[in-house]
Parts: C-alpha cells; sequence; structure tokens
C-alpha cells in the first residue's frame, strides 16, 4: 500500500516537476547531422538498397549492428564502398541472441551528441514522405517539432502480393501494394497492424531508455508527437494511423521464400526460445498473406533444405 502511493505521489506531483527541469535543461546536440540506428541479421540481400534509399534521403550515417551468428554472411560484403566512405558504421553485434533493445540504447548512448536526431527504423522500414519534404533535413526542420523530443511514425504495412520469391528487383519495385483494408489486424483485433509506429529521437536527452519495446523509447520527461505535430504517448508502441504527411512502408513478410530463409531460419530478434520461434513461424506468415497449397508446398522445401524444424 505505502509503495502504491508513493509511485502515485512520484507520477502526479514529481515527476512532471522533473520533466519540465529536464527539458529546460536539456541541451540539444546542434550539429545538423541526422543519423539512423538498425539491426541487421540475414539482411545481405536487401542492406545495400536500404543504405542507398536513406542515402538519397540525406541522412548523414547509417549505425548497422551486425548481429549475424559468427559464421554467417558478412555485410561488408556487400557494402564495402558505404563503410569505407563512412556512411556506415558496423557494429558487431554477432552471435548475440535477442539484442535490438540493447543496440537501439547502446547507439543512443554513444552517439546522441554527435547528431541532432536518430533514427530507430528496422532494415525492412522504409521512411516515406508525401506532403512535398524533399529529404529528412526539411522534414525534420519544421517549426511544428520545437517542442518535441521524440516523433512516432505510423506503419504502412505490406504482404506478399502474391509472390513466391525474390526476383532480384528491389522490394519497393517488387511489392506495390499495402495490405488493405488500412485496420487490418493479425492479432489483436483493438491494434491495428498499422497503429504500430517507429521512432525518431532528439540528440542530447538524459533519462531516456529502450526496455520493454523496440518501437519507442520511454521517458516520464520528455514529450512526443506525430509527424503532424500533434501530441502522443512516447512509450507506447500504437497511435492512430495517420498517413498525410509521413509514414514507414513496412515490408512485414516480403514472400514465402523469403520469410522462411531470413524470418524463420534466423529467429526473432527480440524474443528468446520458443516465443521466438513462434513470432517466426509460416503461421504468423499466413495471417498477413493468402494461405494457398503453391506457397505451403514451397516453404516446406525450404525448410527441408535448411534444417528447419516444421
Amino acid at each position: 500500500m505505502m509503495d502504491s502511493m508513493i509511485r502515485k505521489i512520484y507520477n502526479i506531483l514529481i515527476a512532471p516537476l522533473m520533466g519540465i527541469y529536464y527539458r529546460q535543461t536539456t541541451k540539444y546536440t546542434n550539429t545538423g547531422k541526422i543519423a539512423l540506428c538498425c539491426i541487421a541479421k540475414l539482411e545481405n540481400d536487401y542492406i545495400r538498397f536500404f543504405v542507398e534509399y536513406y542515402k538519397n534521403l540525406h541522412f548523414d550515417k547509417i549505425f548497422i549492428y551486425d548481429n549475424n551468428d559468427p559464421d554467417d554472411e558478412r555485410i561488408e560484403d556487400v557494402i564495402g564502398d558505404y563503410i569505407q566512405s563512412q556512411l556506415v558504421e558496423i557494429i558487431d553485434y554477432r552471435g548475440r541472441k535477442s539484442p535490438q533493445l540493447q543496440a537501439y540504447q547502446d547507439c543512443y548512448d554513444r552517439f546522441n551528441k554527435e547528431y541532432d536526431w536518430i533514427s530507430f527504423f528496422d532494415c525492412d522500414e522504409f521512411l516515406t514522405f508525401v506532403d512535398g519534404a524533399e529529404d529528412i533535413h526539411s522534414f525534420i526542420g519544421r517549426d511544428i517539432y520545437e517542442a518535441f523530443q521524440v516523433i512516432h511514425f505510423n506503419w504502412m504495412v505490406y504482404g506478399d502480393n502474391d509472390m513466391l520469391d525474390n526476383d532480384g528487383r528491389n522490394i519497393i519495385e517488387r511489392f506495390k501494394r499495402p495490405i488493405l483494408p488500412y485496420d487490418f489486424t493479425a492479432n489483436d483485433p483493438n491494434f491495428p497492424e498499422n497503429k504500430h509506429v517507429k521512432s525518431i529521437v532528439r540528440g542530447g536527452l538524459h533519462k531516456i531508455k529502450w526496455i520493454w519495446t523496440s518501437h519507442s523509447p520511454i521517458s516520464k520527461f520528455y514529450h512526443c508527437c506525430n509527424p503532424k505535430g500533434l501530441p502522443v504517448k512516447l512509450g507506447s508502441f500504437f497511435q492512430d494511423i495517420d498517413y498525410s504527411t509521413s509514414y514507414l512502408r513496412h515490408y512485414r513478410t516480403k514472400t514465402i521464400g523469403e520469410w522462411v530463409r531470413c524470418k524463420t531460419r534466423r529467429g526473432s530478434v527480440i524474443s528468446l526460445g520458443e516465443l521466438g520461434k513462434r513470432k517466426t513461424s509460416i503461421d504468423v506468415f499466413f495471417k498477413f498473406n493468402t494461405k494457398t497449397e503453391e506457397k505451403v508446398k514451397y516453404a516446406e522445401t525450404l525448410m527441408d533444405e535448411y534444417n528447419i524444424e516444421k
């Protein structure tokens, strides 16, 4: 009872006052540079396009946390030129189990004084502007974001577009149609897939952590908005769907062939053990895509090839 009362007093009286103090005393980074942080495992078929996409949006730095197994592919083999030019920095997280939150925290703690903002997106998430912004600097420099320390972007989720496997084109060319309707849900009907968000965070902040979700950091002391500059809840991985200014094209599954090779084979980068296996199972794929005999047979053939337990 006493602990509950202390927490209530803290949340109602003390935390808001500390928030005012932290926001007033925070010295925002002012380098004119914006970075992106992601974690990669079995992404060599896609990582070059991902890097070039964000290079074209004028991101100044891309930190890639390499979470491949020790004997697996090396990211340097496909983007060595971008590493040499220092656009990309590879950070060795090879062999670590479910390290996404640790990677995000490490990136922010190490580099937040060097960049005005750091985006925390996955290798299958592509920031898209629809209201005239030409690059990340012109978008993020708008006055509507001055009072906020974190911005949440909604997903727009894409499925397999009824293809079996990678045909060599980049993913934006291959997957033209998002999953409709936009309020589609694969799990909880109260939380459509497209209500999920990912975050871009100001540099120079105190007391901000990635603890229980990769979608958003948490803090009692800072303010968060959606891309329209309207306040939303920091720490939540959901917000109302709005695509009027920008969104993240999230290629949630790609094709069944890619799902088996890159998801089922690797497991989850967030969850361990049986939970991680369930999140990357064939059953999960078919929550997002039409189940056909052809896709099932193709998946089973690949699972036999890679010795994946069915």
